[in-house]
């Protein structure tokens, strides 16, 4: 707090004065790198922007691999101590921390800000051991401290503590859930000396789960405005009218070696070089998608009619909706399938339904009841196997009416089998379809988790944006068909 020179008797005036000016003089007109001896530069305007706007609640200054986005997180970090505020600096673990932040930070403070007893910390040995504060001489003529240290996702409750100015997340890509966003969203709570606005900003590559979800189409994200749907927009949508995209491509840096953009996307896949290279919002090969596509591609075949004596399975994967208007639930989706008519060991798809519930609300299950009693009338249908967390009290009452023979497909170990048998029938050219789009949708929406058994693993959504549930429906209906002998 700056205290009136006025009430003060004139010596005391003229030392405090001293001393301001001092303090004041520590802070240099440009950063200087101690790595280069350069001077540091916005990379281009929205940079610039990301590091001199305080208004925003949210920022992301996503940008491509070696593209400079940590050090401008680092330059904004110290624009915000000199001018009083204290804040967090953190990565995904402490030793991502001392791997990545921590070297650039040390580059760019200015040490004869820090105050002295912290100064030790410059040292080209010294790495830390646990999280840490540094104190620096701020301009309005008192400390600013910034805690850093690693945000690991499994104990982010440690960061509960603080009440601070400002938030830095460095590669918040690196954690699977926006766990750590809502922890340090409760943090930022006090304004500045000027009355500068709280602030959370990440610098990060781009991935395509919780930021994309947060962070899609707010102001600023226009080069990736093709990927940003109506729903999509709905999603977390006070959340981006407060908040402010930023990009900075890999190629915009400087102080890289010219050839690197070009000989780093030699060794990365298309879709690797547009998330590491251009900061998109996209897949990349660290996310192992459940099957390529060409796979379910090269399984399309013409539909054929169904023989009404000829035995089937449906599978029911589903979800109710929901009240809550920024919940996006998941679909219903039905799934038919019987043992190719030319192959017997093979699985041909028959029928796919999906539906969806309107933001904000039910899904209405009647239309639903009413097309699965009329496939259970028309065809030989063998089972009707169902996720029983949704679908319970559904199958317990078609059940009664002996609509059909209803069995609840474990959701546990049998899933993860019959995931693992419908990836292997994709690959082999073992199930056949008829091009359904939607149905090639949630097929693409899929990744998959990896179990220590080798004959399991797990579909799952890749964001909770993208469905998947008719993907699943038909992993559940394929493996019932194959344990009939048909």
């Amino acid at each position: 707090m700056s205290v009136s020179l006025k009430y003060l008797p004139k010596l005391a005036r003229a030392r405090l004065e001293k001393r301001r000016l001092e303090q004041v003089s520590l802070w240099p007109e440009q950063y200087i790198s101690t790595r280069t001896n350069s001077p540091y530069i916005p990379q281009n305007e929205q940079v610039r922007q990301f590091i001199e706007n305080d208004t925003p609640r949210y920022m992301l200054l996503k940008g491509g691999e070696g593209g400079g986005k940590s050090a401008a997180g680092v330059i904004k970090d110290l624009d915000r101590l000199r001018r009083g505020m204290s804040g967090i600096m953190v990565s995904t673990d402490l030793e991502h921390f001392k791997k990545s932040i921590w070297p650039t930070a040390k580059e760019w403070i200015p040490w004869q800000c820090v105050i002295e007893r912290h100064r030790y910390r410059q040292s080209e040995g010294w790495e830390p051991s646990k999280a840490f504060t540094l104190t620096f001489k701020n301009e309005v003529g008192g400390f600013s401290d910034l805690i850093c240290g690693g945000a690991k996702e499994d104990k982010i409750g440690s960061w509960e503590g603080p009440n601070v100015s400002f938030v830095h997340f460095d590669e918040a890509r690196g954690h699977k859930t926006p766990r750590a966003l809502k922890v340090f969203d409760g943090r930022i709570r006090i304004l500045g000396p000027n009355g500068e606005k709280p602030q959370l900003y990440l610098t990060t590559t781009p991935r395509k789960h919780w930021l994309f979800e947060y962070f899609a189409g707010a102001s600023g994200d226009e080069i990736s405005a093709s990927l940003v749907t109506e729903k999509i927009m709905a999603q977390h949508a006070n959340f981006k009218r407060d908040a402010l995209v930023t990009t900075v491509l890999t190629s915009e840096n400087p102080n890289i070696d010219p050839e690197f953009v070009r000989q780093r996307a030699q060794t990365l896949d298309e879709a690797e070089a547009r998330v590491l290279l251009q900061a998109l919002w996209e897949d990349e090969s660290d996310i192992e998608k459940f099957v390529n596509m060409i796979w379910w591609d090269n399984c399309q075949e013409a539909s054929r009619a169904i023989g009404r004596s000829e035995p089937a399975i449906i599978a029911l994967d589903a979800a109710t909706g929901s009240e809550n208007p920024s919940y996006l639930a998941d679909c219903f989706a039905m799934v038919m399938v019987t043992r190719h008519p030319d192959r017997a060991n093979d699985v041909m798809i028959r029928y796919c339904g999906i539906w969806e519930a309107s933001p904000g609300q039910l899904l209405d299950f009647k239309p639903i009841k009413k097309e699965l009693i009329r496939l259970c009338k028309e065809f030989s249908i063998l089972e009707v196997a169902y996720d029983p967390y949704q679908l319970h009290d559904m199958a317990t009452t078609l059940k009664s009416k002996q609509v059909a023979f209803f069995k609840a497909f474990n959701q546990g170990q049998d899933r993860q089998l019959a995931d693992k048998q419908f990836q292997d029938l994709i690959m082999a050219r073992r199930i056949t379809h008829d091009g359904n789009p939607l149905l090639r949708q949630h097929i693409d929406n899929a990744d998959l988790k990896k179990y220590e058994a080798k004959d399991q693993i797990r579909l799952i959504k890749r964001s909770a944006s993208q469905k998947i549930d008719a993907a699943v429906a038909l992993s559940m209906a394929a493996s019932r068909c194959l344990y009939y002998n048909m």
